[in-house]
């Protein structure tokens, strides 16, 4: 039987002049939500500028996010008004073993520095959710950490502008996480970025 989770949402800030907007998500935490949020800002034509995603103590099965995005005031303002109006994230129904307990499971580093282009984080957290044919319970991936952040190559006052990811990811057994890791390099290949990604097994 499917479970329904519901999330919250918060704007902390419009800024006109830059063109962005800064908003946090919260709620139970399982496979997919930073996908399902990325998607829903790549559908509207915003980008992600800067992006971090925690687990909340004690039980740790709670997320945090909070999200720059950044494109055309009409664009921004249209988020913002769904957001205020408790209609941008629907309630999601998902089966009920799409959580995982991260102390017990396989881990492994993910890392990227690559010139920045659209739909960098909802490609990557696609990847990582994506459930794998295996018959294990849970068969996706899940992110414990992940933090992202667009900056310029010569300093704040021009260069190229490159996006930086760094992540933990958790998988219930191996044959998942070398699937997902596979994968993250086959796109990164297709995207012709494969020398700026980076990944480490963090298991004894």
């Amino acid at each position: 039987m499917d479970k329904v989770y519901t999330d919250w949402v918060t704007v902390k800030n419009l800024d006109t002049q830059n063109r962005s907007l800064l908003f946090r998500v919260g709620g139970q935490d399982r496979a997919g939500v930073v996908a399902k949020v990325t998607g829903l800002l790549e559908l509207q034509h915003l980008y992600v500028e800067a992006i971090q995603f925690n687990l909340i103590l004690p039980e740790q099965d709670q997320f945090e996010m909070e999200i720059l995005t950044k494109g055309t005031l009409d664009n921004l303002t249209c988020i913002q008004e769904r957001i205020q109006a408790n209609q941008f994230l629907q309630p999601d129904s998902s089966p009920q073993n799409t959580y995982l307990y991260w102390p017990e499971a396989y881990m492994m580093h993910l890392a990227l520095n690559t010139p920045d282009q659209e739909g960098l984080i909802a490609r990557i957290s696609n990847i990582v959710s994506t459930p794998r044919d295996t018959k294990i319970p849970f068969s996706a991936g899940n992110f414990v950490y992940l933090v992202g952040i667009t900056h310029n190559s010569d300093g704040p006052q021009g260069g190229t502008a490159y996006f930086s990811v760094r992540a933990n990811i958790a998988s219930q057994s191996l044959d998942v996480q070398h699937q997902i890791q596979n994968h993250l390099l086959e796109w990164a290949k297709e995207s012709c970025i494969e020398e700026d990604i980076w990944i480490r097994d963090l298991n004894p």
